[in-house]
């Protein structure tokens, strides 16, 4: 298993989210993998996990990062919910302003 980041502008989110999601789904969903994101007062950054180092060419703009660069806080996006809480967890609610 390997991960994948990219800082990612807002119009592309969805076209990338259903890129990963296709090829989630082709694989046969694995339980590791996973599509998780992050957002703040810059642009978002996707975290991709993938089986095979082999699939991040599949992944235009993705590159490989070791686990000590994953945030401790993300949305899952794409995967399972029982591997995402083993690594990540939902970021507080905070109120606007």
């Amino acid at each position: 298993m390997i991960w994948a980041r990219r800082a990612i502008d807002p119009t592309e989110w969805n076209e990338t989210q259903d890129q990963f999601e296709n090829l989630f789904v082709k694989l046969g969903c694995p339980e590791q993998m996973m599509l998780v994101g992050t957002s703040g007062s810059g642009p978002g950054v996707l975290f991709a996990s993938l089986p095979d180092p082999a699939l991040l060419s599949a992944l235009a703009g993705f590159e490989r990062i070791g686990d000590s660069e994953l945030p401790f806080e993300a949305a899952l996006l794409v995967g399972h919910p029982h591997a995402f809480g083993k690594r990540f967890r939902y970021p507080k609610w905070k109120p606007p302003g």
